[in-house]
């Protein structure tokens, strides 16, 4: 029977016994839970120990039967374990994105969208190296493979499971909650006087959304400005969820990174999405979602879509086909499976 552990950072690790709930251990263990349990239903070899982590410099054992699923690390590391497990499964992958063209469009967003990314690559560096390193075939230990690291979705954290609300009998048209600013800065850093890509983004986008506001007042938006991250989700969850399943477009701008929680959760829910740039990862990959390069071209895409209903539809239930095939616990838990037999 596969053994798995819930490790967070400065903690003992957690034996888990997926789906048992573990929500008060973190929310996105209910999603995992599940992909988990999809997992095991479909691995030739039981004989494996899972951590689940949000550490990519060390683990608590090492081995052919240790398989990783990283979760948390924004800066696209490559685990530092990578050469001693048989797998590493990672959200937000190992290759970061520019997602900006800053030749074509010149602005302060994209010039701090640049320097993130350049300081994310300068971050990446130790461990590249060191993943080249222990690549050489001298140093290959015949019992792991060095270049099984594969992406997965994030998932929902924290969202309710809901039954899907048609898209015609969805009263907003328009939705977003979240934050723009994620707490305050200290003084002394550079972050508080120069702002941040997320921050630009978002304030980027809440403008747009008032001057369609006046201009289309017919048109009903929903937007609920919190705090913070968990300040949307965990102080009412099923409120969240709710005004979500409600919206016909969920609004899905970066965060710190690109790749949101909200992305998926809009996804499962049959949100039409409109977002920003987004990873070449195999579950993005032509996926049925709008990606802008401004939020400047916000009021086209709003009435070309609430002026056609048919086209809502069309769009509505391809992200539901998108999110079962290829971002749902089965899915995800079939692909996992899939590659680990294909290390066996």
């Amino acid at each position: 029977m596969t053994d798995y552990f819930i490790c967070k950072p400065g903690q003992p690790p957690i034996a888990w016994i997926p789906p048992e709930p573990a929500q008060t251990i973190d929310a996105n263990c209910a999603y995992f839970g599940k992909v988990f349990e999809v997992m095991e239903q479909q691995l030739h070899s039981k004989e494996f120990t899972v951590y689940f982590t949000w550490d990519v410099n060390e683990l608590p054992s090492y081995g052919p039967n240790v398989v990783a699923v990283v979760q948390g690390d924004e800066w696209c590391r490559i685990p530092r374990y990578a050469h001693r497990v048989r797998a590493v499964f990672k959200c937000y992958g190992t290759r970061p994105i520019l997602g900006c063209n800053l030749l074509r469009y010149p602005s302060y967003l994209n010039v701090l969208t640049a320097v993130q990314f350049l300081r994310i690559l300068l971050i990446r560096i130790p461990g590249v190296l060191h993943h080249q390193w222990h690549s050489f075939k001298p140093f290959r230990s015949p019992a792991c493979n060095r270049s099984a690291i594969y992406d997965i979705p994030l998932g929902y954290y924290n969202q309710s499971n809901l039954p899907v609300q048609p898209i015609e009998q969805r009263s907003c048209d328009v939705f977003f909650a979240g934050s723009v600013i994620q707490g305050d800065y200290p003084i002394w850093s550079l972050k508080r006087y120069i702002g941040t890509p997320k921050n630009l983004s978002r304030r980027q986008m809440l403008e747009c959304l008032q001057e369609i506001e006046l201009t289309h007042p017919h048109w009903k938006i929903k937007l609920r400005l919190t705090t913070d991250f968990n300040a949307s989700r965990d102080s009412d969850q099923t409120s969240y969820s709710e005004q979500m399943m409600n919206a016909k477009i969920c609004l899905v701008p970066r965060g710190t990174s690109f790749e949101t929680f909200r992305f998926f959760e809009a996804l499962r829910y049959g949100c039409i999405v409109i977002t920003e740039a987004l990873p070449d990862r195999w579950f993005y990959a032509n996926a049925p979602v709008i990606q802008l390069e401004n939020w400047h071209e916000l009021e086209k895409v709003l009435s070309h879509l609430l002026n056609h209903p048919d086209r809502l539809q069309e769009l509505h239930q391809a992200r539901l086909n998108w999110w079962k095939d290829y971002c749902s616990e089965v899915a995800v838990g079939e692909y996992i499976a899939e590659q680990l037999n294909a290390l066996s």
